[in-house]
């Protein structure tokens, strides 16, 4: 049995900890500061603790969870895809996004919550992989403590869809963004730390009644539920209009809006879809976010003309939509593509 790693603590149990070790109780936020803030990678380097103490936090605790395995930079777009080994030698993937937007560029990190998937989504190579257990909520910090330390890069988006469903991962998921958040902790704003979920519904609607103060959003990616169940075996168990009625109840008009991830295919974006789709929402405040599908399962992708098509169905639905570029595909590290293997150049994969 492995040592604890630190990073699963949270402020009030260091501080206990700290306590119960003789030292005064701001030691705790000062070790939060040099984990997060400074994103130090070894204990030795806390220089405003005793040697002592720095000794002690050594015997008791390891500090990194992960250890890099390999790190692609897409040619086209220069997204970064890292490769991480965890202690029970598994492994999982994060995507460091760079995009451009009007006050400069915009970095976004993909997160992974769980060791494979169980969800079984038909256009996603995670699933593809299986379940195999659930990160510790030091594994999911750590990802983004190992990206901005090796990129030397500071994102200002982090977004859970990863590998892996965040809501069944629920505690430690939740636990991590908090940590995230903390103004001792990365200090992330809660506006740029999204949840994305398949349809959990038990947990949406926990989210919701706890006043979870983050960004949400939901994969759709059909409009009929016939479909939606052979492409997302979660609408067997958590049929989306019974998510839907319960958001309407429950979702509140102050929250930032409610995202709708919408993943496009040949067969998904008729202009029936459509229709249904403006229909759906017509009660609820929400963002739609179009995805055009990439080589990673089953389905057809959809011409240019095609998604061209669709928006203009959308246009008079008078909720913001945007289509998503797709970044990465050269490294498997866009939407649905994770699947926690090293790539190599001349193609094989491993």
């Amino acid at each position: 049995m492995h040592k604890p790693f630190i990073k699963n603590i949270s402020l009030a149990e260091a501080d206990s900890w700290f306590a119960s070790a003789g030292e005064k109780s701001y030691r705790g936020r000062q070790l939060f500061n040099w984990i997060y803030e400074r994103n130090v990678g070894s204990f030795h380097d806390m220089t405003n603790f005793s040697k002592e103490l720095r000794q002690r936090l050594g015997d008791e605790f390891l500090l990194a969870p992960l250890v890099l395995e390999e790190r692609l930079v897409s040619e086209s777009d220069e997204t970064e895809k890292y490769l991480f080994r965890t202690e029970d030698g598994h492994y999982i993937e994060s995507v460091l996004i760079k995009s451009e937007k009007l006050s400069g560029e915009r970095l976004t990190l993909c997160i992974s919550s769980q060791i494979g998937c169980g969800m079984g989504c038909s256009f996603c190579r995670t699933g593809g992989m299986g379940f195999v257990r659930n990160l510790e909520t030091a594994e999911i910090l750590e990802q983004l403590s190992q990206v901005r330390r090796i990129s030397g890069l500071k994102n200002n988006n982090i977004v859970f869809m990863g590998m892996g469903e965040p809501f069944l991962n629920y505690d430690n998921v939740l636990k991590a963004a908090d940590i995230m958040n903390y103004s001792f902790g990365f200090h992330i704003s809660v506006r740029k730390i999204t949840i994305s979920t398949c349809g959990i519904g038990r947990a949406i609607e926990r989210f919701i009644d706890e006043e979870r103060p983050y960004n949400l959003a939901i994969s759709l990616n059909d409009t009929e539920s016939v479909k939606r169940r052979i492409n997302m075996p979660v609408e067997s168990k958590y049929p989306f209009a019974e998510i839907l009625s319960m958001l309407e109840k429950k979702f509140p008009a102050s929250r930032n809006r409610l995202t709708i991830e919408y993943v496009m295919r040949r067969d998904n974006i008729s202009r029936e879809d459509a229709k249904r789709l403006k229909k759906m929402f017509r009660n609820i405040r929400i963002k739609l976010n179009l995805i055009p599908l990439n080589p990673s399962g089953s389905g057809e992708a959809p011409g240019g003309e095609e998604i061209e098509s669709f928006l203009n169905e959308l246009a008079i639905m008078n909720v913001p939509v945007s289509v998503r570029m797709s970044y990465g595909g050269d490294i498997c590290g866009a939407c649905g593509q994770l699947a926690g293997k090293k790539l190599y150049r001349e193609g094989a994969v491993i």
